[in-house]
């Protein structure tokens, strides 16, 4: 790690962090850079604690961790210097989002993260009080009528889900409220991660819309070029998703 890289700044220190993990922890306990990584890489980098200011980060964390209890995430509060892990000389990136700081130090628990935002990303234009019900075509396969709606808690989901949306608008992404009950979605559930880390749902129910969030990021357009080539090749095969 380059010299100074750990010296933690004012911007840093302002902004808020989770860490996502297994362990049943209370405020105040400390989560010390002791413990070996969750997410099974030996003593790879066990020097250091991790954390992030990214909740989608924070979660894909908690789900992949090991171990048998439900996935956690905190909000912590680092109470040394910390720096970005992709300084680390060892550092690979793992393919998917994990926690993007670390730390020396311990963490200390300031408390759980409980309550979560739901979001559906489309193209619609839609406003606070609509609807978005089940029976539209899906977005990827042979465009079958879904019998369900799908929405998830991780932006970077509901982000995919607006740039792959079917139609010429502008990607949208909304905030919405079950009408029903929700189900984990079978096509994106333990197909190549244990669990849903992209806490993606589905529901026969409509969705009402809340809010609209208008300040996210897309992804590059390199990442956007090799999802819709790998949807394209699950349509050549013949892959079609659970609509039922």
């Amino acid at each position: 790690m380059n010299k100074g890289i750990l010296d933690t700044t004012d911007g840093l220190r302002k902004q808020r962090f989770y860490h996502g993990t297994r362990a049943e922890l209370r405020p105040g306990d400390l989560i010390g850079p002791s413990y070996p990584p969750d997410v099974g890489e030996g003593d790879r980098m066990a020097a250091y604690v991790y954390l992030t200011p990214n909740l989608d980060e924070a979660i894909w964390e908690a789900e992949l961790a090991v171990g048998e209890g439900p996935g956690r995430v905190y909000i912590v509060e680092p109470i040394g210097q910390i720096g970005d892990v992709s300084d680390l000389t060892d550092w690979k990136s793992p393919g998917h989002p994990s926690m993007s700081c670390c730390s020396r130090d311990p963490l200390r628990v300031m408390g759980e993260v409980t309550e979560w935002s739901l979001y559906h990303g489309t193209r619609a234009d839609l406003k606070p009080g609509d609807l978005i019900e089940p029976g539209y075509n899906s977005n990827y396969g042979k465009r079958t009528k879904a019998s369900y709606v799908y929405l998830t808690r991780t932006l970077d989901a509901a982000t995919w889900g607006a740039e792959l949306a079917i139609g010429a608008g502008l990607g949208r992404i909304y905030r919405v409220q079950p009408t029903g009950p929700i189900e984990d979605d079978p096509d994106l559930t333990n197909r190549k991660f244990r669990g849903n880390p992209t806490k993606s749902y589905r529901s026969r129910e409509p969705l009402r819309v809340t809010g609209e969030i208008t300040d996210w990021q897309g992804h590059s357009p390199e990442a956007l070029k090799a999802m819709k080539d790998g949807l394209e090749q699950l349509a050549r095969l013949g892959v079609e998703p659970i609509n039922e």
